[in-house]
């Protein structure tokens, strides 16, 4: 069985991601501000809450948790994991906000733990939430396949290591926040955070970033995500534009390149 991934809202506004696999449906995220929000966006894609058997916080900030989030999960009895780093910060922000709460599943650095039919590993990326801010893999847990999507949306300096994590996926979302023109153009008072090492990527770092997984993969991706676009600081041509063309300048030309929708879901992706 194939691997789905839809890409149902992505940006500061909310963030969701379903990720589905034998039988088995995944929310990444759940950052819209309304129970009614997150209900439509997963309408969307033709699923409802009680289809969806876990979710996956990546970090605190409310555009990917938040109370709304807790109480859809409390009602459908959906277990929200999250790493061990992040259940104090939870219990003190977030909880707080939720009229109703379920159950929480931590992980630990680096564990490989099972949904269903998907297995899930997280990793570590620099960002500036409070607690740990992660990155997540997907296999199959009866690995019959060699398959595997690898996500990290909220990322700031390219870390030595992080790149391996993406090595050989067959689908890849990665962070493609802002172009740096027009964030050093902008007015905006947090535009030094935005760049910062524990900030977001641009679209120059996302597409050196891609180059130097790709040198290192025996296969290509069938495709890239452009993900967390900026509304102020970037436009989905130009991130799509500028990965391009520094993929084709190392001769990755073909490897189809998508970005993300703030306001709708994206197509779904099979691999």
């Amino acid at each position: 069985m194939d691997f789905h991934v839809t890409p149902l809202r992505s940006g500061s506004s909310g963030n969701l991601t379903l990720v589905s696999h034998a039988g088995t449906i995944l929310l990444i995220d759940a950052g819209l501000p309304s129970q009614r929000g997150l209900s439509a966006a997963l309408s969307e894609a033709g699923c409802g809450w009680d289809d969806v058997d876990a979710l996956l916080v990546s970090h605190l900030h409310s555009d990917h948790v938040n109370g709304s989030a807790v109480a859809c999960c409390a009602r459908h009895e959906v277990p929200i994991h999250m790493h061990q780093g992040n259940l104090d910060g939870f219990a003190r922000k977030v909880l707080p906000r939720s009229p109703a709460r379920g159950p929480v599943r931590p992980f630990r650095d680096g564990e490989t733990f099972f949904i269903g039919g998907i297995a899930v590993r997280s990793f570590r990326v620099p960002h500036d939430a409070r607690g740990v801010t992660c990155g997540f893999s997907f296999t199959t847990a009866a690995g019959e396949r060699d398959v595997r999507v690898t996500m990290a949306t909220d990322l700031g300096q390219n870390e030595n290591g992080l790149f391996e994590q993406f090595i050989d996926s067959d689908l890849i979302l990665i962070e493609a926040n802002y172009d740096e023109g027009m964030l050093n153009r902008s007015p905006r008072f947090d535009r030094g955070r935005v760049g910062s090492s524990m900030g977001h990527f641009s679209n120059v770092q996302a597409g050196k970033f891609l180059v130097r997984v790709l040198q290192e993969s025996r296969k290509a991706p069938s495709a890239v995500i452009l993900c967390h676009l900026s509304a102020d600081h970037n436009t989905p041509d130009l991130a799509r534009g500028t990965v391009r063309e520094i993929l084709s300048a190392h001769r990755f030309e073909g490897i189809p390149v998508h970005a993300a929708r703030r306001d709708a879901p994206l197509r779904k992706f099979s691999v």
